[in-house]
């Protein structure tokens, strides 16, 4: 559910200014509503407001179309070059049109962008939960270090990094207590519909469709888009099968077994996957009698202030975290400030919470979970935390490439349009999928992710542009539209199943994975 997410739209008189601004020569400056921060929450709830003017703004769309037709064109130079300019970082020589080139570049930039674009953009990255990361390294092109002025893209301590991209206020929280919704302040309890099998909770006034999957779906009519969604064949095996194979074997022999892989792709059942992440994540490899109670138990951190504003809005719509007192909120604060002891190097990030939050949610205990995500942390995404973000960096230029190896116009449409992969994709990864796939279907991704591993991110990612891919082509022909459906997909379209059935279509080897991220590293 998204909670904040209620900025002004442009008007018209915004967009009368910035055109005089252009013509001026002046450089667009971001509004105060536009840099105003956001907080996260589960998507696919509640339709957001246009981030474009509406028709019933008399001639604003059709300024804003003249405008937008200028902006592509100023562009195209600047932007025909993107995927050139990635293989020439990683020493992969191809172009935008796919035919062997030498250019060696850099990635552009949002500050690269024309002063519209710009704007565009970065309003529907501050819509978006973890955006203001992807922002501040986006606009400044290679790292450099902060100097207090908004403009560097690398921190001097994990605490600088947190406040600048913590700086909104808290959500308030729904008073629930974790037994049911006895704890709910009365005049929110009687707007709650139900609470899901998972947990979630839908109150009365939800819109059931967001503004981009009506976009969609009106598209889908349009276009009548028959295309055959990926099915996928396997059985998913009893909770009591898969507690009996996590007693008997390590996880090195359930990575072993072609059978396990198949049921591991259908899902684990509910009542298995506490066992299942700490067995698949290595946390009993790592984990020492007492010592969380001992981390838990040290001086606090000046970071623990971050950790606190950042609690109440993890998952505000859970029944287990919606109580400022209670004990999920309570575990969650804990494990956080655990963690900043264990790894000092890290810290805490925002992203980390949403991790800790699944792990709780799928039953594990307290304890444990701290264990799951150090563990999970170490031997999956060791780096996307620190403070240059290099982790997540590196695998969002190497998933660009992958992108442009499997759908070559796709990716030239993005880079046309000026639509950097950490733009959108840093939700994307920084989460492992919870903020960006319905609960179901991110459930089954951290099933796989789990067991197979960092390839799994970039399986899924290309699975999702490639059930996104006509509709991106089709009906998205700006930064605006391209954002704004990859910040927000359509719950329909990434269901459980057609999630995995089409990742499971894409074929990479770890070797060449490997291969590229160590060409995106050197490229750094």
């Amino acid at each position: 559910r998204r909670a904040g997410f209620d900025q002004p739209v442009p008007t018209s008189s915004d967009l009368d200014e910035g055109l005089k601004q252009r013509r001026a020569g002046s450089p667009m400056t971001l509004s105060s509503s536009l840099r105003a921060p956001h907080s996260s929450a589960r998507p696919h709830s509640t339709a957001d407001s246009d981030v474009l003017p509406s028709d019933d703004e008399g001639n604003t769309r059709e300024k804003y179309d003249r405008q937008a037709s200028r902006v592509q064109q100023s562009n195209r130079h600047s932007t025909a070059s993107h995927y050139s300019s990635i293989a020439g970082s990683m020493r992969t020589p191809v172009s935008a049109n796919g035919k062997p080139h030498g250019h060696k570049g850099n990635h552009p930039h949002l500050h690269q962008l024309s002063s519209h674009s710009r704007k565009v953009a970065t309003r529907l990255l501050m819509r978006a939960g973890l955006s203001r990361i992807a922002i501040r390294v986006a606009r400044t092109g290679p790292l450099a270090k902060d100097t207090g002025s908004g403009s560097g893209g690398v921190f001097e301590s994990n605490e600088a990094m947190a406040s600048s991209v913590f700086g909104s206020e808290a959500a308030s929280g729904i008073e629930v207590d974790p037994n049911g919704l006895q704890g709910l302040k009365a005049e929110r309890r009687k707007q709650v519909k139900l609470v899901d099998e998972f947990g979630f909770m839908q109150f009365e006034g939800d819109s059931h469709e967001s503004e981009h999957t009506q976009q969609y779906e009106a598209w889908k009519s349009r276009a009548g888009d028959t295309k055959r969604r990926p099915q996928l064949d396997v059985r998913a095996a009893s909770e009591g099968k898969w507690q009996t194979m996590l007693q008997s074997f390590d996880a090195a022999t359930l990575r072993g077994s072609h059978k396990v892989k198949k049921l591991v792709q259908a899902g684990v059942p509910h009542g298995a996957r506490a066992q299942f992440y700490y067995v698949l994540s290595g946390a009993a490899k790592i984990e020492q009698t007492g010592e969380y109670a001992r981390l838990a138990g040290q001086e606090p951190l000046p970071i623990y202030d971050v950790i606190e504003r950042d609690v109440a809005r993890c998952y505000p719509d859970h029944v287990m975290f919606a109580d400022a007192d209670g004990a999920g909120q309570r575990q969650l604060r804990r494990i956080l400030r655990a963690y900043a002891q264990y790894n000092t190097d890290i810290g805490y990030c925002q992203g980390m919470g949403r991790l800790v939050g699944l792990f709780l949610i799928s039953g594990l205990g307290e304890e444990r979970a701290f264990w799951v995500l150090a563990a999970t942390i170490r031997n999956f995404i060791p780096r996307y935390y620190e403070s240059d973000l290099a982790g997540l960096r590196e695998h969002t230029a190497v998933f660009e490439v992958l992108l442009h190896e499997r759908n070559p116009r796709l990716a030239s449409h993005l880079a046309e349009q000026g639509c950097d992969a950490l733009m959108y994709a840093t939700p994307w990864f920084m989460t492992v999928f919870t903020l960006s796939l319905p609960w179901p279907a991110a459930l089954r991704v951290w099933d796989w992710f789990m067991y197979r591993g960092t390839k799994v991110l970039f399986r899924v990612a290309l699975a999702i542009t490639d059930l996104a891919s006509s509709y991106l082509l089709d009906a998205c022909p700006t930064i605006a539209e391209l954002l704004g459906f990859l910040l927000h997909i359509p719950p329909a379209l990434v269901d459980a199943d057609s999630i995995i059935a089409a990742a499971t279509r894409v074929k990479i080897s770890e070797r060449h994975v490997e291969r590229l991220v160590q060409r995106a590293s050197a490229s750094r």
